[in-house]
């Protein structure tokens, strides 16, 4: 499958990208070379739209001169043509200041090859991605809907790392992401799945989702904006946590950028029901991955345990800084999640809308902006199907709202989590989630006006 480039030379490309750099005067290079294979089909108007195949060669660089950093991000069609850029790259690294985080490139002795063939599931969708095509299309158009939009991404990859401290690593990797987004009179549902396995269950579900949101809002009503227990769907806290874990970086607390910025680790930071977990490791995850970009072996990392702020995500150069080790979260500038996943609960969506005596059940959301990050003062407007929650029962869908509240008030405020996770991604939740439902008591909202 794997027609330009085969494992060695994929390896090999890294090796040479370093070797090139390093004549070019660097004292520290690290090179990460991601050779894919990648299927899109596009949904509009109830059919597909557009279907894409690419192969790609994409080429991400780190230098350090004189404590002095760049980082390069490329995409090439040959070997010859990634040499040429190396060459050709004039680089204005001596116009930036020396970083006060620069650490030479970990002394690891990182040799990880894990190749393996992609699941047959993800393999057969790359080759024929027209049968999924049709069981999304099949699936919501056997309903009374008006129409669909969506999209279908599926990828097999090779990605190797090799930096001049000497690590070799070269990784085999295959996923799939899908968000359906459906349309009837005035309401709107839309759901996402994603993962290194394809089912077509989870397919078939997605669809369905969107659809029973769909049908389900299509008549709505407005309601003023007041204090609501919400009940928030894995799409939205999906989009949610993609923010609270990206803050767990030792780099954004440093910085200001971040709730836990006047926190340090054993604090209390949310209800005692939330634990929040980044793993790479987990085999389903759609970003799984053995190795960080600086050749530290990847690991499980509980962010939040109980409720308890349980360790900052860092890279060497964080790490350093704090007194830790690194938590294999590199980023060369700056550590993230890999892959965020929130412990279930024991509630069915049923019983968690059971405990709201007055509330919303929010299915979905975007434009998700923060006013100040220290404070986690953000706002986001819902979108899709919206419900109004009253004694335990949806008595009817409503029109837009805009949730408008404190990221560190909304994590204090879990009071009940759903059984049933699911793997969200998506473009307002690039980060790979795995969540259930989740209700949160007292959220603030304010009326969209648009």
């Amino acid at each position: 499958m794997m027609n330009k480039l085969d494992e060695g030379k994929v390896l090999d490309l890294a090796k040479k990208v370093v070797s090139e750099s390093l004549k070019q005067g660097y004292d520290d290079v690290a090179a990460i070379i991601n050779y894919r294979n990648e299927v899109m089909v596009k949904f509009a108007n109830s059919q597909p739209s557009i279907m894409q195949n690419w192969n790609i060669i994409g080429i991400s660089v780190y230098l350090a001169k004189d404590k002095r950093v760049a980082t390069l991000d490329f995409e090439v069609s040959n070997e010859e043509e990634a040499l040429r850029y190396i060459r050709n790259y004039i680089s204005e690294i001596s116009l930036s200041e020396p970083s006060e985080y620069y650490t030479p490139l970990p002394q690891v002795e990182t040799k990880i090859k894990r190749i393996e063939e992609a699941h047959e599931s993800i393999v057969k969708a790359l080759e024929n991605p027209e049968e999924i095509s049709e069981e999304i299309l099949n699936t919501a158009l056997t309903y009374d809907i008006d129409k669909l939009a969506g999209m279908f991404n599926v990828t097999v990859g090779l990605e190797a790392l090799s930096t001049s401290t000497g690590v070799e690593t070269l990784e085999s990797y295959g996923n799939y992401e899908f968000y359906v987004r459906v349309f009837k009179d005035e309401g709107s549902g839309q759901w996402a799945s994603a993962g290194r396995i394809l089912r077509r269950e989870s397919i078939v579900e997605a669809t369905k989702i969107a659809v029973g949101y769909a049908l389900n809002s299509k008549r709505r009503e407005s309601i003023a904006a007041d204090v609501y227990d919400i009940v928030l769907s894995p799409m939205v806290v999906a989009n949610l946590f993609n923010i609270v874990g990206s803050m767990a970086s030792a780099f954004r607390v440093d910085l200001g950028l971040s709730i836990f910025a006047n926190n340090k680790v054993g604090d209390r930071v949310a209800s005692e029901k939330l634990t929040l977990i980044d793993d790479p490791r987990n085999p389903e995850s759609y970003s799984m991955t053995f190795v960080d970009a600086e050749g530290i072996p990847t690991r499980r990392n509980s962010i939040i345990e109980n409720g308890v702020l349980k360790t900052f995500l860092h890279n060497s150069k964080t790490a350093r800084r704090h007194g830790v080790e690194s938590t294999g979260n590199a980023g060369w500038i700056n550590p993230h999640p890999w892959s965020l996943e929130v412990a279930p609960g024991n509630l069915s969506l049923d019983e968690l809308i059971a405990e709201v005596k007055r509330g919303i059940l929010v299915t979905n959301n975007w434009y998700t902006r923060l006013q100040n990050y220290v404070e986690g003062m953000f706002s986001t407007v819902t979108r899709d199907a919206l419900f109004l929650i009253e004694n335990g029962k949806i008595v009817k869908a409503v029109t837009k709202l805009r949730i408008a509240d404190k990221l560190p008030r909304i994590l204090r405020n879990i009071e009940y989590l759903g059984k049933r996770r699911y793997q969200i991604k998506w473009w307002e939740a690039e980060i790979p989630t795995i969540t259930p439902y989740i209700l949160v008591r007292n959220v603030h909202t304010s009326k969209h006006l648009l």
